[in-house]
């Protein structure tokens, strides 16, 4: 089993040299550890390795003083028929410079398979999963609700064209490796979950959870009865705690926003989860990312439009964004024009007179205030708010009025000033003209990857008078609602390291 050379995982560290490492992994204190008891390891010259002692614990397998990251590595799975051998199973592992093999009775081998499977590059998708429908696509990526042959369950799964990636082949590769890397991170009930990579010639696959409840706005509008600030209360704690989780794992999301805030279930609104990383990465004291300025423009924080560095609050700003949104039933950052919209959203800009006028807890208002703090030093944190005395007080003491969010048709023809996008899936992005008539979508293409937003927003092409700007982007089409958040603005982002 040997990787093909258009791998998108190729050049992948993991990819290059002996798998064997001596000494011990460092893990995460507390993660999962399955025992290889039963299990026989063989090396790539096909002889049996004795040890003491072997275990798989996050993405390692360690025997004895000596350990294998598993990290986007092959792995293949083979069950022997019974007519050769009973009952007996093989994992296969390659990294094209090494290859091991773990093998024994089947009930073991699938125990370690169940593990393992998380971290490797597997193939042969579609002798796994039989694909249900379609439901969104994009420059990048289609996803489709997919069926596990094995045991049923049902799942979404993220194909991306291998072909469509080649433009800027390796920033698109380390954008894929750093979503994956930090999708296999989140093991927590209020974060979507991966569950496993497939590759072949054309595509990459990566398997998440299945939401079914779809988009948090849109199920608010349907169950208005119910929507108070109680519910509002339940949500925000739920954010808080994912926010912490994510940031223990030193995680900044910086795409915070009412499209990526996914119900895992219609009939239970407050049963929330944080989905979309393809704008995730790892906090960098220095402020270097792969992609620097990135975000949702009116859900953006500040510092982030000013260039300046910035922390783990960012997400903290966001959310307080989508919680003024919740208390008021409109955008907190608005404006006239795309221009306006991006001022006020850069220098922190929003109508306070509309959160204090509205009808919930002062408990409330003063914790949607502190979340957006225009000085990310004096901004509150994730740990710090989700202590805030709002979540202590009894419900009597808060508003049981119910709440409404005000929204405006999403007008497709005619004058338009609002940018708009749908639940991005990947981080390349570029924007393209839309004209009255839906057959004219190639008319002009511009790319944002490498310029930066007041750059396009002053270009001569840039014009709101008669024409709308959408991102060519990956969607998921969970149930759209017909009517969008007031004045949703444009996804961007600047490239940041060569």
């Amino acid at each position: 089993m040997r990787q093909k050379s258009d791998s998108c995982f190729s050049t992948h560290s993991n990819r290059q040299g002996s798998l064997w490492k001596k000494g011990y992994p460092s893990v995460q204190f507390g993660s999962q550890l399955v025992v290889l008891n039963g299990l026989k390891i063989r090396d790539g010259q096909k002889k049996i390795i004795q040890f003491k002692f072997s275990y798989v614990q996050d993405k390692y397998l360690v025997v004895d003083q000596k350990y294998i990251s598993l990290e986007n590595i092959q792995m293949k799975k083979i069950i022997l028929p019974q007519s050769q051998q009973e009952s007996l199973a093989f994992l296969q592992f390659d990294n094209n410079f090494d290859n091991f093999e773990i093998f024994g009775s089947v009930p073991l081998i699938y125990e370690i398979y169940n593990y393992c499977k998380l971290y490797t590059i597997q193939e042969n998708f579609e002798n796994n999963y039989k694909i249900m429908k379609l439901m969104g696509k994009g420059s990048f990526a289609k996803v489709y609700q997919v069926k596990q042959m094995e045991n049923q369950e049902i799942y979404a799964v993220k194909m991306f064209n291998k072909m469509k990636m080649k433009e800027n082949d390796d920033e698109n590769q380390k954008s894929l490796w750093k979503e994956i890397e930090i999708l296999r991170l989140m093991n927590h009930k209020h974060i979507t979950k991966i569950h496993e990579v497939y590759e072949d010639e054309k595509k990459v696959y990566v398997l998440v959870d299945l939401l079914k409840g779809g988009e948090l706005v849109s199920q608010i509008e349907k169950q208005v009865k119910i929507y108070d600030e109680s519910l509002v209360r339940k949500l925000i704690y739920n954010l808080l705690d994912a926010l912490i989780y994510i940031k223990e794992r030193k995680v900044i999301h910086r795409d915070i926003k009412p499209e990526n805030l996914i119900l895992k279930d219609e009939n239970d609104i407050t049963n929330i989860v944080i989905a979309d990383f393809g704008l995730a990465d790892f906090y960098q004291e220095n402020g270097e990312y792969l992609f620097n300025k990135c975000g949702s423009l009116g859900y953006v924080a500040p510092e982030i439009l000013q260039d300046k560095l910035y922390d783990y609050k960012v997400d903290i700003y966001s959310l307080g964004i989508v919680m003024f949104l919740l208390l008021t039933g409109e955008a907190a950052i608005k404006g006239l024009s795309t221009q306006e919209v991006l001022k006020n959203n850069t220098c922190g800009k929003i109508d306070y007179l509309k959160l204090e006028s509205c009808d919930v807890s002062q408990e409330a208002k003063d914790l949607c205030q502190k979340m957006l703090i225009l000085n990310q030093k004096q901004r509150i944190s994730a740990e710090v708010a989700i202590k805030h005395p709002w979540f202590k007080i009894d419900n009597y003491d808060i508003s049981l009025n119910t709440l409404q969010i005000h929204k405006m048709p999403q007008q497709l023809k005619g004058q338009k000033e609002i940018l708009f996008c749908h639940t991005p899936l990947w981080v390349n992005k570029s924007l393209r003209s839309i004209e009255d008539s839906p057959d004219q979508l190639n008319i002009l293409t511009i790319n944002v990857k490498d310029r930066t937003i007041e750059e396009i927003l002053n270009s001569d092409n840039f014009r709101l008078d008669s024409i709308v700007y959408d991102l060519e982007d990956d969607f998921i089409d969970e149930e759209s609602i017909a009517y969008r958040v007031e004045n949703h603005k444009l996804l961007v982002k600047q490239r940041s390291l060569p």
